[in-house]
């Protein structure tokens, strides 16, 4: 079972690539630790709301 940082991070990746610009984008490892908290909240989050469906 992966990670909620890895699905944070793979979200995140998904998310910069959709961006028709991605000069203002940081990489994750660019990204505050408050931010990639925010993206992890938002992982787990979207895990209980599939889990809940399923």
């Amino acid at each position: 079972m992966k990670s909620f940082e890895a699905i944070a991070q793979e979200a995140y990746t998904a998310f910069r690539s959709s961006l028709p610009e991605q000069d203002w984008a940081l990489p994750w490892d660019g990204l505050t630790e408050a931010t990639r908290e925010a993206w992890r909240a938002a992982a787990r989050k979207m895990a209980e709301e599939i889990q809940q469906v399923h």
